[in-house]
């Protein structure tokens, strides 16, 4: 491993900002064969690293399909797809909503149904309602509501109903 990448890594940095930190390094020296030696260095071990799974190369679309896939769980804010903060051009926004089409839909007891959406992602109602009567292959948007609790309305059927996500 290069010295630099070390040196970053035991400062705590991660190692694909690390890797990619050296390629900016590369940038600054001035002999052409020693900056393509460096560039080839530096490269060498961005791939390797990226074919072994130690670094994840994500474009923002992959950034914002896992993002969708996440939605309705509760995570620790690990900085893993940005802030949410766009002001920097580098953040992407929170999803706030899904939009989807029910798969499959249980009833459980109660009023309560698993609503499972063509995602694949699965719901479970957390308030039964007689009003609510979900059935395949409606559309359905889940949204985000107040204090990390989400909300489902089926296009249609009025009011909706507290749901979370369980699969």
């Amino acid at each position: 491993m290069a010295a630099p990448v070390l040196a970053q890594e035991q400062r705590g940095e991660a190692r694909g900002d690390a890797l990619a930190g050296e390629l900016a390094r590369c940038r600054s020296i001035g002999g052409d064969a020693e900056r393509l030696a460096c560039f080839d260095k530096a490269a060498a071990e961005l791939i390797a690293a990226r074919d072994s799974g130690q670094v994840v190369v994500l474009d923002r679309e992959g950034m914002r399909r896992a993002k969708r896939r996440v939605f309705g769980f509760q995570l620790p804010r690990l900085g893993l797809f940005g802030d949410g903060d766009e002001a920097d051009g580098k953040g992407e926004p929170e999803v706030k909503e899904i939009e989807s089409t029910l798969s499959r839909v249980t009833a459980i007891g109660g009023g309560l149904y698993i609503l499972g959406l063509a995602d694949g992602t699965q719901w479970q109602t957390t308030e039964g309602r007689t009003n609510f009567s979900p059935r395949k292959d409606q559309p359905i948007k889940i949204e985000a509501g107040i204090l990390g609790s989400y909300n489902a309305k089926i296009t249609g059927q009025g009011r909706g109903v507290k749901v979370k996500r369980v699969r």
